[in-house]
């Protein structure tokens, strides 16, 4: 497992793409952020308004994640206490978020989010409870 003070902080990454008159375009050749790939992609919509999504944190996983819709506000807090907050609201960024950061998600009744993610599902590589995280 990495060392909590050894992990980076999330940061927003911007996509590549291209705007004309049929709309807009935006691709990911990130390799240096995903060596192996994007190994697992999912998205989320219809939340309903004051539900939070996310509330965990990843133990090895880095994920980036997109606003494709709508905005959502990620909320992130590292092994140290330090916590970010970030609106999402545009396709052409994402948001990388490493390893041992918690994250709490909110959606606008429109949004939709798309999370890429350097690894397969694994349960045993999630943190679910708050307590838990505050102990590393």
């Amino acid at each position: 497992m990495m060392h909590p003070q050894k992990t980076s902080q999330p940061r927003w990454i911007d996509f590549d793409g291209e705007k004309g008159q049929a709309g807009e375009l935006y691709y990911w050749e990130k390799q240096d952020l995903f060596p192996n790939g994007i190994q697992r992609c999912f998205w989320v919509h219809a939340v309903p308004g004051g539900v939070s999504r996310g509330n965990h944190a990843h133990r090895e996983e880095t994920q980036v994640l997109v606003a494709l819709a709508g905005e959502i506000r990620a909320r992130t807090t590292d092994t140290l206490g330090v916590t970010q907050v970030f609106k999402l609201n545009h396709p052409s960024r994402g948001l990388l978020i490493p390893p041992l950061h918690w994250v709490e998600t909110d959606f606008s009744s429109d949004a939709v989010l798309l999370a890429l993610s350097d690894r397969e599902f694994s349960e045993a590589d999630y943190i679910r409870d708050l307590k838990e995280f505050v102990k590393l």
